[in-house]
């Protein structure tokens, strides 16, 4: 297998090389670093419900639009990136979801515990250390093959994370700041030192051998000639524009079992708004408010205190609300539909 060390490349160079790759089918394993900010959001992902523009305008931070699934993320040089392209018809390579990121993730787990770190895996893709995520992965194909794509967080800049999202609400900002704080760590925070990118590619390079045959080398003209091919359409405002998976919540994912979302609401005579923290699909914090004041807040707090705990399931919720005493029966069934993602005729 082609082996890129690249240490430092500029912030497009660092998603551009591995597409290219995979567009030539050629199987390779490349480490780098981005050498300054840039926002990265999935190829599912719809731009303009995700992102601040403003924001990243404001504090000239570009934009790139992977052709690997997965959540918006914000990527600077405090992280190391691993990128191993495969050839859909390699054998070594696992059907199964679960097995293929165990396998591919196992030598990015031996590197962060020959820090002597306690890491392991978060089904599916999610590496972590005393449950907090240090490193967040994807995968998807990309012509004929498969590419899995992530990263090491030497350090993390939370408040520009959470700056840079589009969010319905500043509440739910503040939220997802805390949610990420309490839910993500680095190497930095771990180690209590300052680790080099150096220090990890190297270790990585050691770990990776142990899975790949490697064979170092440099960009040749090949891959050289298919980054420029590639460039116009990653420029391009239709690729960066083009519409996505909407949801008629916002969603925001910090962590395999974590997930912020907000609710619009509309019940007889007012609207609520529902914001939610999700582990492991049971409700773990609830803030509910009334735009209208028609609500009194001691039934708001007995309705958050009811749901409090709760599976994301209609019946489960439907029987919270009722039970709380804080709706008319048909606005408790209404809130619990719309939690639940189901409509009035109970489809998804």
């Amino acid at each position: 297998m082609e082996f890129y060390n690249l240490n430092l490349v500029t912030w497009f160079e660092s998603q551009v090389i591995y597409h290219a790759l995979a567009h030539l089918n050629r199987e390779a394993l490349i480490l780098c670093t981005p050498a300054t900010p840039y926002v990265c959001v999935g190829f599912h992902q719809d731009m303009p419900s995700e992102v601040d523009f403003l924001t990243c305008k404001e504090q000239n931070i570009p934009i790139f639009r992977r052709e690997v699934g997965g959540g918006v993320v914000y990527l600077d040089h405090r992280q190391v990136f691993f990128q191993i392209v495969l050839n859909r018809n390699n054998s070594n390579v696992p059907i199964n979801r679960e097995r293929f990121y165990r396998k591919f993730l196992e030598p990015v787990v031996q590197t962060l515990q020959d820090f002597n770190l306690a890491a392991e895996l978060r089904s599916p893709c999610d590496l972590i250390i005393n449950s907090k995520k240090i490193s967040g992965n994807g995968a998807g194909q990309i012509g004929e093959c498969y590419v899995l794509v992530g990263n090491i967080l030497l350090d993390f800049n939370y408040e520009v994370m959470s700056s840079i999202i589009r969010v319905p609400s500043e509440g739910f900002r503040q939220e997802y700041l805390h949610q990420m704080q309490a839910n993500l760590t680095t190497l930095q925070s771990e180690m209590g030192r300052a680790v080099s990118s150096e220090e990890v590619i190297e270790r990585l390079k050691t770990n990776f051998a142990g899975t790949f045959s490697l064979t170092s080398t440099q960009l040749d003209n090949q891959v050289l000639e298919q980054i420029q091919k590639l460039t116009p359409m990653f420029q391009s405002k239709e690729w960066l524009m083009e519409a996505g998976r909407r949801l008629p919540y916002r969603e925001i994912k910090v962590a395999e079992n974590c997930y912020i979302r907000e609710y619009k609401v509309s019940l007889d005579g007012t609207n609520l708004t529902c914001r939610l923290v999700l582990a492991d699909q049971q409700i773990s914090k609830i803030t509910l408010s009334d735009s209208n004041g028609l609500i009194s807040p001691l039934l708001l707090r007995r309705l958050e205190y009811s749901l409090l705990g709760k599976r994301m399931d209609f019946n489960t919720l439907n029987e919270a609300c009722t039970e709380a005493h804080a709706l008319s029966p048909s606005n408790a069934k209404n809130l619990a539909l719309t939690l639940s993602g189901k409509n009035v005729a109970g489809t998804t």
